[in-house]
């Protein structure tokens, strides 16, 4: 079972990862606006990484991961831990992708907040991904050596 969960723990980071890419080629294919930097244009577009319908993917990986942690206890594999922590990470990240985007749409407005429900929903996705974090980080700390 704690095989079967690395492995889907894997394959579902895979997917969002072979995902990631064709987002990174849409942001590098983005300009300046009339309304906004190519900076912004570029961060607006990451953000779409961080909106909490597109996080299934990290959050299924890091549950098989940390279940996996779980019902291993002291004999985690290596790959399983290296999972756990690169999931983690993802996660920070996207933290800070996440912010950049609700900082954009509040000070990169000129009139200010553009819409209350746009930052709300970032905001939304940002708090799923603390979630994620904290659950790989609670799960790497029953390991060994965590």
């Amino acid at each position: 079972m704690i095989t079967a969960l690395t492995r889907v723990g894997v394959l579902l980071f895979v997917g969002w990862t072979l995902w990631l890419f064709q987002v990174m080629y849409r942001v590098t294919q983005l300009s300046e606006s009339r309304l906004a930097t190519a900076w912004e244009e570029r961060i607006q577009a990451l953000a779409f990484l961080t909106f909490p319908p597109n996080l299934s993917l990290i959050a299924l990986a890091a549950t098989a991961a940390a279940t996996a942690t779980w019902l291993a206890g002291p004999t985690q594999s290596l790959g399983l831990a290296v999972l756990l922590r690169t999931l983690r990470w993802t996660a920070n990240l996207l933290i800070v992708v996440a912010l950049a985007s609700i900082l954009v749409e509040v000070f990169g407005q000129p009139t200010g907040i553009d819409t209350i429900e746009t930052v709300a929903f970032r905001l939304g996705g940002m708090i799923g991904l603390v979630g994620i974090s904290y659950l790989c980080l609670a799960a790497g700390r029953t390991a060994p050596g965590g």
